[in-house]
């Protein structure tokens, strides 16, 4: 799989996902930063926002974090969250709230 790095989104509660992919889409300070493999070393900071992932065969699924950092690794993407969750997960109401 030599298109593919591995990704770990964790929160200070649980791990929420860990596998290989293709892309990872997330919102920066400065903007959407997206994260394709042999992507150079790279520390930043996230918003609040979507995190969106594209699989193997371009199926995507996503997630929400509350702020945390991104870290970007030769072969490893490691989202810190503060908080985060699946949005399959997520009601309107509770989306709102935080």
């Amino acid at each position: 799989m030599a298109n593919s790095f591995t990704c770990n989104i964790v929160s200070a509660e649980a791990a929420i996902f860990s596998g290989e992919i293709e892309q990872l889409v997330a919102s920066g300070i400065m903007g959407d930063i997206g994260i394709l493999p042999g992507h150079a070393p790279l520390l930043t900071e996230l918003q609040p926002g979507p995190v969106r992932v594209i699989h193997d065969g371009g199926r995507e699924e996503n997630f929400y974090v509350s702020g945390g950092f991104l870290e970007v690794q030769p072969d490893v993407v490691t989202v810190l969250a503060d908080a985060a969750s699946r949005a399959g997960d997520l009601d309107e109401a509770s989306a709102e709230e935080a």
